[in-house]
Parts: C-alpha cells; structure tokens; sequence
C-alpha cells in the first residue's frame, strides 16, 4: 500500500533538496575555491616580499661595487689587512710614532681569533708637550700601515695655556686570519 505524499511533506522534501544543493555547493566548490584564492594570495604577498629583499640585495650590492670603484679609482693602493701573527711589525710601528712623545706606555690584551678577522686589543697611553702634538700622534697612529681603530680615547691638559697632554686609550689593530 502506497500512500501519497501529503503538501507538507512534498514542501519539506523541497526544501531538504534545496539545503543539500546549497550544502553540496558549499562544500564541494564554494570552501576548496576560497581555499585556493587564500593559498593564491599568501603565495604571491610571499614572492612579493622575496622580490622586495632581492631588491635590497641588489641595491646594496651595486652600493658597494660602487665604493669599491671608487676605491680602487682613487690614489693609491688601499691598506690591506696583514697576515695574522704581525705583532712584531706593528711594535715597531708604535715605537716609531710614539717615539715622539715625551714618554708613553703600551699594555697588550687578549687577540680574539674566534673570527676570520683577528682583533688585537692593545692600550696605551701617552704624554705630549701640547694638544698639537698629541693630535698629530693619534693621526699618525690612524693611519699607520695597519689597519686600526682608536677607541676609548681620554685626554687631559695639565698647566695653563696647553701644558703638557696625557692620553689614555685603546687600539684595536686588525689582522687576517685565513682558515
């Protein structure tokens, strides 16, 4: 015995067919599709930031092949790094400059050799009859044949009208070390 769907139920079957079409679109391509968009736009914002550091890299590489044109453009030859273990020429280099001065001492700290570039730390301190000389020194001692950098520097002027000048610092004279 077959009974016949009464209004109601005929409406409610619609209804069930039209909340499984929109469930089955939902599921099937409406989710998978905003899926890829997502997938699509965090792809390209990722290439887009990857092209904006090339970008940079770029920039600063042709930055620096600028200077170095320019380097090797101007007068003469750029000071090179020695070859690491160069105490003994470097002692010689100070006692030339520091020759000058009225008296001066030197105390060595520790070489880092953790790095392909060694750094040599070295204090001193000096005593010049003017602030002229002491500047003279400290530039003489900049731009020695090695490579260096004057830090800490502290002067003071004893006497009236630019007695005598006592200078403490450090050099930090640089090497290289091959590996």
């Amino acid at each position: 015995m077959k009974r016949s769907l009464t209004a109601r139920e005929w409406i409610l079957l619609g209804l069930l067919g039209v909340v499984a079409l929109v469930s089955g679109y939902v599921m099937l391509f409406y989710m998978p599709m905003t899926a890829r968009r997502d997938a699509a736009r965090e792809e390209t914002e990722l290439c887009r930031l990857q092209a904006e550091a090339a970008q940079v890299r770029l920039e600063e590489k042709r930055r620096m092949e600028r200077e170095l044109e320019e380097l090797f453009a101007g007068e003469g030859e750029p000071v090179r790094l020695a070859d690491y273990d160069n105490l003994q020429p470097v002692m010689l280099e100070l006692n030339t400059v520091l020759s000058e001065t009225e008296d001066y001492s030197l105390s060595f700290g520790t070489v880092d050799t953790s790095r392909t570039i060694v750094r040599r730390s070295i204090s001193l301190s000096f005593t010049s009859g003017s602030y002229e000389a002491a500047r003279a020194t400290l530039r003489h001692l900049c731009g020695s044949a090695y490579r260096c950098l004057l830090d800490s520097v502290d002067l003071s002027i004893s006497g009236e009208n630019g007695g005598s000048v006592s200078v403490n610092g450090v050099l930090l004279f640089f090497e290289y070390l091959p590996k």
